[in-house]
């Protein structure tokens, strides 16, 4: 079992749609996967409900919790893959996931501001001596804001994932209807990139496993 969490006190990085495209990619790909949904507006519930019943990701599991002992039983699941989303601001729970998680993913947005903004965020995920990676979200390839902001990140202290999740309307299409690209539209762009980005992790995961 692996438990990652994604965490940025930051807020509208992102997160949930990162979590909910690599839950669903993984599922696909035939392994067990949980949801621990520890942000207050719950919008990884709020998916789960929306799904239909017979939705390829039906049996992706979704946990509602509010309380650092919740966060602490994650490890009593039985899933292939964990991953947690955490809120921007209780830091009680997002110390509990820092300590029960194997990975930290730090979503940020293409900008110098947000970069700046999710520095504590990085701080305390490095200080907890976990494998930390930051996320590109939203990212638009081919400008010079892109350029610059990869290279930037390039100095900061965490790893870089190679590849950054873009910003296509089939991420809230799908995902307001409780799928995600990569089942509601398969073979587009977007599921592409959950693709590329998803084998970006895995790579990363493993390199950790090497080392630690």
């Amino acid at each position: 079992m692996k438990i990652i969490t994604l965490m940025n006190q930051k807020g509208g990085v992102g997160k949930t749609t990162l979590v909910l495209s690599l839950a669903a990619r993984w599922h696909l790909m035939g392994h067990s996967v949980s949801i621990v949904d520890a942000d207050p507006q719950q919008s990884a519930v709020f998916w789960k409900k929306q799904q239909a019943v017979d939705s390829k990701l039906a049996e992706i599991d979704v946990y509602s919790v509010k309380l650092p002992a919740e966060i602490r039983g994650s490890r009593n699941l039985k899933s292939d893959y964990v991953i947690i989303d955490t809120p921007g601001t209780d830091k009680m729970i997002v110390r509990s996931a820092l300590n029960v998680s194997d990975a930290l993913l730090i979503p940020v947005q293409p900008s110098s501001l947000d970069i700046q903004a999710s520095a504590p965020s990085v701080q305390t995920a490095l200080a907890s001596e976990k494998p930390t990676a930051y996320l590109v979200n939203r990212f638009v390839s081919q400008t010079q804001l892109g350029k610059d902001v990869m290279r930037s990140l390039q100095h900061t202290p965490a790893r870089v994932l190679p590849k950054a999740m873009g910003q296509y309307q089939a991420f809230p299409r799908s995902i307001g209807v409780g799928e995600t690209p990569s089942t509601m539209f398969s073979g587009s762009a977007a599921s592409r990139n959950i693709e590329a980005v998803g084998q970006a992790v895995d790579t990363w995961l493993e390199a950790c496993h090497e080392e630690g």
